[in-house]
């Protein structure tokens, strides 16, 4: 089959629901929040990239080069050496502008009283549920555990009933909370263990559910291969692009007058080069 002669040329696209918009090349939006709340950074010789709050009681590990299947592993202990008392995590296809939203809300509740981080679930999750279904959330009681699924069934939160043992939990064989997000053949995973607080339990679900778009920087074939529920539109130029054009076009010698279809491709420019990862990256 003859190849097209000219490459296809990507552009930036804002992308909504976020929670559909599929990953990046970079962790960045996930970890700067902490980062800027004054929390250390390293990584591994592997390119695995582990932040810690100052008093060495949370972590959150973006993990390319994991021996598990989640990008996103963010837990709590007692003290430096302690194993988790409870684990969140994100799995590869998780935008990480959602995890961005549920690490900023970490950051400030631990900014606040860094204690309530490890006071576990006193509500058992009740009222992030009864947010959800104020919020039109539907419930679907089964044999093992509780769901909640939003009007578009896109986001469906799993309760699971009964008890858990706190080592399986940890170890990832199971798990108190089960978000599946997106169509069957589209869809990610994030996981949440029974001891997360509530108000952090509360920010996960409001930050995997949260509509609003994101910006990607996409081939056209990329914009394919979208799930049809989501919804990709061309970002208009910025007030600073627009105004370094016209800088450049006021700078220019001017050119012969030519048919307007002629200028239609003299004009055009190309888009700008995608950003480069500030800390950590890696395709999928």
């Amino acid at each position: 089959m003859p190849k097209h002669p000219w490459p296809e040329r990507p552009r930036e696209y804002r992308v909504s629901p976020r929670f559909l918009a599929g990953p990046t090349h970079t962790g960045d939006p996930g970890l700067q929040p902490l980062i800027d709340a004054g929390w250390n950074f390293s990584r591994d010789d592997l390119g695995n990239v582990f932040v810690t709050s100052p008093d060495h009681t949370v972590r959150c590990g973006f993990l390319p080069e994991g021996e598990h299947g989640e990008l996103w592993s963010i837990s709590a202990h007692t003290h430096a050496f302690a194993p988790p008392e409870w684990l969140i995590t994100f799995d590869l296809q998780a935008p990480p502008e959602i995890v961005g939203e549920f690490t900023t809300a970490l950051a400030a509740v631990h900014a606040n009283d860094p204690g309530t981080i490890l006071g576990g679930s006193a509500r058992i999750g009740l009222d992030t549920t009864n947010d959800l279904l104020r919020s039109g959330w539907r419930i679907d009681p089964g044999p093992s555990d509780t769901a909640f699924q939003t009007p578009d069934q896109l986001v469906t939160l799993h309760r699971r009933r009964g008890h858990l043992r706190h080592e399986a939990e940890i170890a990832g064989d199971t798990e108190r909370w089960l978000i599946e997000v997106g169509p069957p053949e589209h869809r990610w995973y994030a996981t949440a263990s029974s001891n997360v607080p509530d108000q952090l339990l509360g920010a996960l679900a409001t930050a995997v559910a949260n509509p609003g778009p994101v910006e990607r920087y996409l081939r056209p074939s990329a914009v394919n291969r979208l799930p049809r529920q989501a919804i990709a539109v061309p970002a208009a130029p910025t007030p600073l692009a627009v105004s370094r054009i016209q800088a450049a076009t006021a700078r220019s010698p001017a050119a012969p007058r030519r048919p307007a279809s002629a200028l239609a491709y003299t004009t055009a420019t190309p888009p700008p080069a995608p950003r480069q990862p500030a800390l950590a990256g890696r395709s999928y």
